[in-house]
């Protein structure tokens, strides 16, 4: 893959308690998924662009050990939030004279390396560039070359069109597993649909989550329906797991969690949040 020569990858990571706080999961489940889509992230990274210089920015002791024991540079966090952060890192990149400096947040366990590539050989020759999420009201990744003056930027919800009035120019790319970060579970259901990482992978076989995510396939009748697990696999949706659920008008396409059975082939409990046994309007 071509690479362009002397660029810093500037990766902000938050750890601690309150990583990915948005996702409803015990705190260890959270912190554990967290670290592993930082790791996906920046694995990425370091396949697409093997001559860069990535610089991780955190505070986070945990975070600082996994990244020195990977042979990449850490950036202290100064604290004040992910502006503060990503300003650290600029600071940290120029201090190093490279050609270019892309910013890329730890939350893209579906990224891919080809789309890293793809991503800047598009923003090359131009002047700073924001590509957007899959909403397109988020932020995947901003690109500075060198020599000019950075401009700010407003990471958080509606980002994309406040970094463009900050002087980032919008670059849309074809690049969906770049393009989706993970906030919360409606994101990470499609981080999973187009296929996450290695580190990600193993932190959800280790998982302890409230039922797995599904989508109903068949709708249940007489014998039972089914519904499609996000990896893939149809398992059945029995009568008796619907029995008190309040869910009598299940359809097609339908998002619901799921309780399996021993063998996980088959729901012994289906809910919505606020829905079905055990729930409560939140």
């Amino acid at each position: 893959m071509a690479t362009p020569p002397e660029l810093a990858v500037v990766v902000p990571v938050k750890g601690g308690p309150l990583a990915k706080s948005r996702l409803d999961l015990p705190e260890g489940t959270r912190r554990s998924l967290a670290e592993a889509f930082a790791r996906d992230t920046l694995a990425a990274a370091t396949t697409a662009l093997p001559d860069a210089v990535v610089l991780v920015v955190t505070s986070d002791p945990g975070v600082r050990a996994g990244v020195v024991s990977d042979g990449l540079r850490v950036v202290a966090d100064p604290g004040g939030g992910l502006d503060a952060a990503v300003s650290a890192g600029f600071a940290a990149a120029g201090a190093l004279g490279v050609s270019g400096t892309t910013v890329l947040l730890a939350d893209h366990p579906a990224i891919r390396a080809e789309e890293l590539v793809a991503a800047l050989t598009a923003a090359h020759g131009r002047g700073p560039v924001m590509v957007p999420d899959a909403e397109g009201t988020g932020t995947a990744l901003l690109h500075l070359p060198s020599g000019g003056v950075v401009p700010p930027t407003r990471f958080g919800a509606g980002s994309a069109a406040r970094h463009v009035e900050l002087g980032w120019e919008r670059l849309e790319v074809d690049a969906p597993g770049l393009r989706t970060d993970v906030d919360d579970a409606a994101s990470f259901a499609l981080a999973i649909e187009l296929g996450v990482g290695p580190h990600t992978r193993a932190a959800l076989a280790r998982a302890t989550l409230p039922g797995v995510q599904a989508t109903i396939h068949r709708v249940p009748g007489d014998d039972g329906g089914s519904a499609l697990l996000d990896d893939g696999r149809e398992v059945g949706v029995p009568l008796e797991a619907l029995r008190d659920s309040g869910l009598l008008h299940l359809r097609v396409g339908q998002r619901v969690s799921l309780e399996l059975d021993a063998a996980g082939t088959a729901a012994t409990r289906v809910w919505i949040v606020g829905i079905g046994p055990g729930e409560t309007i939140r």
